[in-house]
């Protein structure tokens, strides 16, 4: 059964798994590095608190929810989906980086009005992800929101 898939170029004589078998092990290391590098340069805490939003905007809950640290929307309390056919821009205007943590600020302006909101988004693994919790805790004193604090 062997011989069946061996192959003859110029009375030389390899099985087609050993010609095969090396190519395809560079073509999945070429996928996997192309995938790590294309992650790595989307995963910014500002890139993902945009793709938040906008999938907020759009109506996506469920990719909105894939970007948050907690993996669901919950209670959360952001209007980010009247924003969709509303005319009100938005863009980062700032961001504040220490270690894993990131408050990116987002600039939204309608009409001649103009407000900035805070964004928490952690680093998990190699990714950012928008903290719902962090973000709440920037909006709301801490006796309204329910959940451990991150003070010890």
């Amino acid at each position: 059964m062997q011989e069946m898939f061996r192959i003859s170029c110029r009375g030389k004589t390899a099985s087609l798994g050993a010609r095969i078998f090396p190519s395809l092990i560079l073509a999945a290391t070429l996928a996997t590095l192309v995938a790590q590098v294309a992650g790595c340069s989307s995963s910014t805490p500002d890139k993902v608190v945009l793709e938040f939003i906008g999938a907020r905007a759009a109506g996506n809950e469920r990719r909105a929810a894939e970007l948050t640290v907690e993996g669901d929307l919950g209670d959360y309390p952001g209007g980010e989906p009247y924003l969709g056919g509303s005319g009100i821009s938005y863009q980062v205007s700032g961001i504040e980086v220490e270690g894993d943590l990131a408050r990116v600020t987002v600039l939204f302006q309608w009409d001649d009005q103009e407000v900035e909101v805070p964004y928490v988004a952690l680093r998990k693994g190699s990714r950012w992800k928008v903290s719902l919790e962090e973000t709440g805790r920037l909006w709301l004193p801490d006796n309204e929101i329910e959940g451990p604090s991150r003070e010890g």
